[in-house]
């Protein structure tokens, strides 16, 4: 079961995910991504960017 969700994007060499920074960041490390309680916060937050961005939300275990 998935203990957190995380807004992610594709890229070429891999995955790419929405950082906590107040304007759009990304970063390669899981670890350093934004935390949603919930699949619901985190899709909305990915519907909130741009839309040639094409983020998703990603649930992740632990």
């Amino acid at each position: 079961m998935a203990t957190s969700v995380v807004v992610a994007r594709t890229k070429p060499d891999g995955l790419e995910y929405l950082t906590n920074d107040t304007r759009v960041g990304w970063t390669d490390a899981e670890q350093l991504a934004a935390q949603f309680a919930t699949v619901r916060e985190a899709t909305r937050a990915a519907m909130r960017l741009p839309s040639r961005l094409r983020a998703f939300a990603l649930p992740v275990s632990a």
